[in-house]
């Protein structure tokens, strides 16, 4: 799958939301339309996930630390939606660089939020969207992440137990606070929607990762372990 299918697949729901992206509709069907296998250009999408203020800058960030010049190369898109090597060589400054570069300004945070946030990420932080989501939160102020909104909004992983018209029930383990600590909770069964023309064909027991409540693509085994692994990485590291 290539870099900007990826990056459109995990975009496209919050982005119809309201949540990302650009606010125009056209750009939704474009994206949609793009995913549906219609006769849309790949450079004209690109155009487009350009503008997702949260997501792209940390494709820019995880391709140059790695010397790799397409920011939507399937590797580096992967790296930030599920994690693997590409993030270890993200350096903790050039993080911070970004976060004050990249997520102030109009629309965005003021100057002083975003380097009172900078100071204050963890030091082993990796560019993953779980860091995302749980240290930085959104830059646009269109939506606060706190409370359930938080399992909601990162790439989580689940096993399919049983699939339904248009929805599908999985085995996962949900975001749990308590003390002021995060953790993945006992396993639990949830309802999350499932478009058949959008999402690839998927099979009682595979393990899929799911966003904003809706299947996204099947996992390998290695992805699987890739979205544990960084995602407690965060989670380690907000805790301390």
């Amino acid at each position: 799958m290539s870099g900007v299918k990826i990056a459109a697949l995990y975009g496209i729901y919050p982005h119809q939301l309201g949540f990302c992206g650009p606010k125009d509709k056209s750009a939704k069907k474009v994206i949609t339309d793009y995913l549906l296998g219609k006769n849309i250009s790949e450079k004209r999408v690109r155009k487009i996930l350009e503008q997702f203020e949260g997501a792209f800058p940390y494709y820019n960030l995880i391709a140059k630390s790695n010397g790799i010049k397409d920011p939507f190369d399937e590797k580096v898109v992967k790296a930030y939606w599920i994690g693997n090597g590409l993030l270890d060589k993200v350096k903790i400054d050039s993080l911070k660089e970004m976060i004050i570069k990249e997520f102030s300004g109009p629309g965005l945070l003021s100057k002083k939020i975003a380097q009172k946030k900078a100071r204050e990420i963890p030091f082993n932080s990796k560019p993953h969207h779980s860091f995302h989501v749980f240290v930085v939160g959104s830059v646009t102020g269109v939506i606060t992440l706190k409370g359930k909104l938080l399992d909601i909004c990162r790439v989580s992983w689940g096993e399919v137990v049983k699939k339904e018209k248009g929805k599908i029930i999985i085995k996962y383990q949900p975001l749990k606070k308590s003390k002021n600590k995060y953790f993945l909770g006992n396993f639990i069964k949830k309802t999350i929607f499932w478009d058949k023309n959008l999402a690839e064909k998927i099979e009682i027991g595979d393990n899929i990762s799911c966003h904003w409540s809706y299947l996204i693509q099947v996992l390998d085994k290695k992805d699987l372990e890739n979205l544990k692994k960084y995602t407690q990485l965060t989670l380690n590291c907000l805790n301390g």
